[in-house]
């Protein structure tokens, strides 16, 4: 029966069998691969919110700790302040000199020597200087505090991100 058919419609009909099986073979492939997709994408916004948790618990943590050292700080500093202003008896009126030579390396800025050498009184008596000196540690501390717990976040939010992918490497 097929040797009545002529070959050119025998080539043609084999033609559009190949074509259908290769449009079949495409549809196919491609509804596995937007479920793939989906499959993936799912996946990764799991991962993501996990992440973000992960993140907002750290960061909670970090800033109650901040806070709490900060906190410790500042009583500190109000507990120095206070013994150099009521205890601390002022005895010597500081030199322009030394006031300059302060003030310079708190900006460091450089110390002009001509000024450093100024012995004339400043008016500016040793207790006193004593309460901004103990400001500025603090002031100090605090900054120190800040970037110890920034550093801790960063380091924190970064093993959980090398955890979450290592556990993606393992599900594969």
């Amino acid at each position: 029966m097929l040797s009545m058919i002529p070959l050119p419609y025998k080539l043609l009909a084999g033609a559009a069998m190949l074509a259908g099986v290769f449009l079949y073979g495409y549809m196919k492939g491609s509804a596995y691969a937007e479920a793939e997709l989906a499959r993936f994408s799912a996946r990764a916004a799991e991962q993501v919110a996990e992440l973000e948790r992960e993140n907002l618990e750290i960061s909670n943590r970090v800033q109650v700790e901040y806070v709490d050292r900060v906190q410790t700080i500042r009583e500190k500093e109000y507990v120095y302040v206070d013994t150099a202003q009521n205890t601390v008896a002022g005895q010597y009126d500081l030199s322009n000199g030394w006031v300059h030579t302060h003030d310079a390396s708190a900006s460091n800025d450089d110390a002009d020597p001509a000024r450093a050498a100024d012995e004339s009184p400043s008016g500016i008596i040793d207790n006193q200087a004593l309460i901004t000196i103990a400001r500025n540690y603090a002031r100090c501390e605090a900054n120190a505090e800040q970037l110890r717990q920034l550093q801790q976040w960063i380091t924190d939010n970064k093993a959980a991100v090398d955890r979450a992918n290592a556990e993606a490497e393992k599900k594969k």
